[in-house]
């Protein structure tokens, strides 16, 4: 389920107005959401529910900054993508895993005329693709990771990253010829 705007808003609003719960309303909607953001940034599980958790801390410390009217969802991802950045540092010390295929299971099932069920086949390409992503220079994963793993348009995708939304439409340009170029898949 993807971060509803209106509700995710409504939520901060009334924790600004002094009601606490209402962030922990928020954190149990968005928690998903937030955790396969961290695996689709090529964080292992652990290190995913870690960033899940230090991204709502963060969320929280922060909840007086909030702005009634802004994009909730870009809000938190913004705090998710500093997580992440900071984890992917760490890790890249030990070494990252890379983007689990798993991560885009079921994204053929958004659109009606690919769900044809998952077959070897299918699961080679997944496989093909989710390590192609995973070379991607980190601007461009980041950028392809909110456009189209968490749905974000480009001005939501720009908020998040922080960066503006010119360098979010370079970035996804980019990652598309580099996977392009990389991945062959037989029509």
């Amino acid at each position: 389920m993807a971060i509803s705007p209106e509700l995710s808003g409504r939520l901060m609003d009334r924790c600004l107005a002094g009601e606490e719960s209402a962030f922990g309303e928020l954190a149990l909607m968005v928690q998903d959401d937030l955790y396969r953001f961290a695996l689709a940034h090529g964080l292992n599980c652990h290190d995913a529910a870690d960033a899940t958790q230090e991204t709502l801390l963060r969320a929280y410390n922060k909840r007086l900054s909030w702005q009634a009217g802004r994009h909730a969802p870009a809000w938190l991802y913004g705090f998710a993508m500093n997580v992440v950045r900071e984890f992917r540092r760490k890790a890249g010390r030990r070494g990252l895993t890379g983007l689990d295929p798993a991560v885009l299971d079921g994204l053929e099932d958004r659109r009606p005329e690919t769900n044809a069920g998952h077959d070897a086949d299918a699961a080679d390409r997944q496989k093909l693709l989710a390590e192609a992503i995973g070379r991607l220079p980190e601007r461009q994963r980041e950028a392809l990771a909110c456009r189209f793993l968490q749905g974000l348009d480009v001005s939501q995708t720009a908020a998040a990253m922080g960066c503006a939304e010119g360098t979010v439409k370079a970035a996804v340009f980019a990652a598309i010829e580099n996977l392009r170029k990389s991945v062959k898949f037989e029509a």
